[in-house]
């Protein structure tokens, strides 16, 4: 019997396998510095190089930004929650928009490739079976601007999302108190 050892070695950025005393190392082009093969391009370096994405100091920015119909969408489903939830303040978080709301809870929505999100958190189960015809992935709801979420489901999930908040602060308050 072989005994297998799968290594990852970050500074080399390749992956070893050991086997007994075979050493096979699969590297990803140009990050071994003993590898055969030549390093990355200054084509391919700039390729690579992680760019940060451009985000909007406002919320009222990021939606004015967005063609028509993805604005259109993404006003009515702020103007839901704001509803929903007077006092809430808009922000942008980590080049998000969404609402904080007074109890420090906090809702977000915004773009995606192909469509549009509401990052509910996992409020978004208690609403399941309304929320059957449309993709949910994590905690983040997708929807389109041809298929809204309808404002009704829009001020639950807010309201909701403000109750779990205060939940959970009441019990982290309950928690540091013993």
């Amino acid at each position: 019997m072989l005994a297998v050892a799968v290594v990852f070695c970050r500074s080399a950025g390749a992956v070893a396998q050991l086997v007994e005393r075979d050493i096979r190392i699969v590297e990803v082009r140009g990050s071994n510095p003993l590898s055969s093969t030549s390093p990355f391009t200054a084509q391919e370096h700039a390729m690579a190089e992680v760019k940060p994405r451009p985000t909007a100091a406002t919320v009222a920015a990021y939606i004015g930004a967005l063609p028509a119909a993805d604005a259109k969408s993404l006003r009515r489903l702020r103007d839901a929650i704001l509803a929903a939830a007077p006092g809430g303040k808009q922000e942008i978080s980590y080049g998000v928009p969404g609402i904080r709301f007074p109890n420090g809870g906090r809702i977000h929505f915004g773009t995606r490739r192909g469509g549009l999100s509401l990052y509910a958190g996992y409020t978004y189960r208690l609403f399941t079976a309304e929320l059957a015809d449309f993709t949910i992935a994590g905690t983040t709801i997708h929807f389109t601007a041809d298929h809204q979420l309808p404002i009704a489901l829009i001020k639950k999930i807010t309201r909701a999302t403000i109750a779990r908040h205060g939940e959970r602060t009441a019990a982290r308050a309950k928690k540091k108190a013993r």
